[in-house]
């Protein structure tokens, strides 16, 4: 637990690497012949499951090199620790070689929907679980071609694991959506990485064409910044004092570089530079904003509505129900403790009516989840009186050294 006294951030701080990039750059090296260098990979828990994980399946990793393999079995446990993407992108994968693979996880991770998956393999392969759980998971392969029906609105992460994977197998393949696609970001991102690995996948309108028999080639690459992470010190800047954020990329294909129009849309004023952003402190509106694209961006922009003028409301969350935590609920019992006034209007939608600070002299949760832990610390410059976080590690997961940035830039924390 940690009790953080009120301050404004103000200063310079370059912003953590790309978590989402990061999983898709060591993920392709691990398929690629050869070595690679992947340079300024995300040091956290989760890209800590990811490379654990591609090491059971036959890849060489130290530091930012990466010898990739065919893949096979070195380790027929995998801990995907809480890593939804660790998780969902290397199911397919371990699938490509003919041995049982058990995947693990912890906290909220077993209870995280496979469903995607199950439909998709249950009647072909071996994929076993606990009835009332999804994980411990076995899987076994070997992996086919052929169409995929897939739902795109419940995570694009199952999306990436089958493009990732079905360019090794033999023959062509479809995943064909049957839904509205969600998080189209995390897609691009996906494609962009494989693309520069060399591998050719087609878009269509109903889904994606993957050619078999395609083999990914090694590179140098360098993971960008954070838009994901950056949101939280967009927002401090925005209700704080005048704050540099660098090593972001202006141009990336990163979803969550929405942030940057959501807050100029509710009047907040950023400069763009080569390599970042300058945020400055600025009288925000409330607006309505759809985060269907964008849902871990979602905590922060409630943290933001509450402090804006009039009424926002958060559209389209529902994926924020089904993250390390109940994140919607999370946020909604968590500013009002710090005292806003905030409602439901249906399952996946809130209203928020600004006011100009928070009350202090209380204790918030992070429901082990490092976006809620992040967003109240946060919400802490607008207290009026010190709050407490029970538990800060969790950003561990994603963003390790975000209270040493949070420091950094004078936040005070005991």
């Amino acid at each position: 637990m940690i009790e953080i006294t009120p301050r404004n951030l103000s200063g310079e701080i370059t912003i953590v690497s790309s978590k989402s990039l990061s999983h898709r750059y060591v993920l392709a090296a691990s398929l690629a012949e050869g070595t690679s260098v992947i340079e300024n990979i995300l040091d956290s828990d989760d890209l800590v499951a990811t490379k654990n994980a591609l090491i059971s399946l036959g890849a060489k990793i130290s530091g930012n090199k990466i010898t990739g393999s065919k893949i096979h079995c070195v380790n027929n446990q995998i801990d995907a620790f809480e890593s939804g993407s660790t998780l969902r992108f290397l199911i397919p994968i371990a699938m490509l070689q003919d041995k049982s693979i058990t995947f693990n996880g912890s906290n909220q991770l077993p209870y995280r929907t496979l469903s995607v998956y199950e439909e998709l393999f249950k009647d072909k392969y071996e994929f076993i679980r606990p009835s009332d759980k999804f994980l411990p998971l076995t899987v076994k392969g070997i992996l086919k071609n052929g169409v995929y029906p897939l739902r795109g609105d419940i995570s694009s992460q199952f999306i990436t694991g089958l493009l990732y994977a079905l360019p090794l197998v033999e023959g062509d393949s479809k995943i064909e959506l049957t839904t509205h696609l969600e998080s189209v970001g995390y897609i691009d991102l996906t494609l962009d990485v494989l693309n520069k690995f060399g591998i050719k996948i087609n878009k269509v309108n109903d889904g994606y064409i993957i050619f078999g028999n395609q083999k990914y080639q090694s590179g140098n690459y360098y993971v960008e910044g954070d838009f994901s992470g950056a949101a939280f010190f967009i927002a401090a800047g925005l209700i704080g004092r005048k704050i540099t954020l660098k090593g972001l990329n202006p141009k990336s294909l990163q979803g969550d570089k929405k942030m940057i129009d959501f807050v100029r849309q509710m009047g907040g004023k950023i400069e763009e530079l080569n390599d970042g952003y300058i945020v400055y402190p600025s009288k925000l509106k409330g607006i309505t904003i759809d985060i269907g694209q964008t849902p871990d961006i979602g905590p922060i922009l409630m943290v933001l509505g509450a402090l804006a003028e009039g009424e926002t409301v958060i559209t389209n969350a529902s994926r924020l129900r089904i993250k390390e935590s109940d994140r919607l609920e999370a946020m909604v019992v968590n500013l009002k403790r710090l005292g806003a006034k905030i409602e439901y209007l249906s399952d996946d939608s809130v209203i928020i009516y600004g006011n100009d600070t928070f009350k202090g002299n209380v204790t918030v949760s992070s429901y082990k989840d490092h976006r809620i832990a992040m967003s109240m610390a946060i919400a802490s410059i607008k207290c009026e009186n010190n709050i407490k976080i029970d538990d800060e590690t969790v950003v561990s997961k994603s963003y390790p050294s975000f209270f040493e940035e949070f420091t950094k830039l004078g936040g005070i924390y005991k």
